[in-house]
């Protein structure tokens, strides 16, 4: 059966933010960034500032029951400097300051190794546990590659868990290389060819 995936509107910001949490509960690299105690609570707090604020605006978040995609178009501009001191007030609130240096080197390496070509960016894909091992994750990457594919562009996302890198490869990704963090896991850089629609 085909699911039909949809793009979440701002009323589903809440929603996505969840599922984004829920899917990254065990992840590497974010089990890396956000300490104990309390590391679902930030977990939480970061996801749902990045729905409401930074992924949903964008119109490229695709969203299934408990699974969701969340896409940086090209040209999308970086974050005004206002949006950048909310984050940090609102992660400063239930974040400790080991938590927050490790983000700050989480981002510094994303961005030092983000291609400067214009692309798609897939920076989140995440399905809830209960709904894990269904195909949803493969659908929502079936449906939006098919807009990439139109736009004849190319791919990149980051895999911070390995166990997800065959389903990018399915998809038409391949490794291009890693990230390493001081003292901590490995990202996977991943890059996907432009195919014609």
């Amino acid at each position: 059966m085909t699911r039909l995936a949809r793009i979440a509107a701002e009323a589903d910001a809440a929603e996505v933010g969840r599922i984004l949490a829920a899917g990254f509960a065990d992840d590497p690299v974010l089990t890396w960034v956000f300490e104990e105690p309390g590391r679902a609570a930030k977990l939480a707090g970061f996801f749902e500032f990045l729905a409401r604020e930074a992924l949903v605006p964008l119109g490229a978040t695709y969203l299934l029951p408990g699974s969701c995609a969340a896409w940086t178009p090209p040209d999308t501009p970086p974050w005004p400097p206002e949006r950048g001191e909310r984050f940090g007030a609102a992660l400063g609130e239930m974040c400790t300051p080991h938590d927050l240096a490790r983000l700050d080197v989480l981002d510094t390496a994303m961005q030092e190794h983000h291609p400067s070509e214009p692309l798609w960016y897939l920076g989140a894909i995440a399905t809830i546990p209960s709904s894990q091992g269904k195909g949803l994750g493969g659908a929502l990457l079936d449906q939006s590659l098919a807009v990439v594919d139109r736009a004849n562009l190319p791919a990149y996302l980051e895999s911070s868990n390995p166990r997800n890198i065959s389903l990018y490869q399915r998809h038409g990704f391949a490794t291009i290389g890693l990230i390493d963090l001081p003292n901590g896991p490995a990202l996977t850089k991943m890059w996907r060819e432009p195919r014609k629609a």
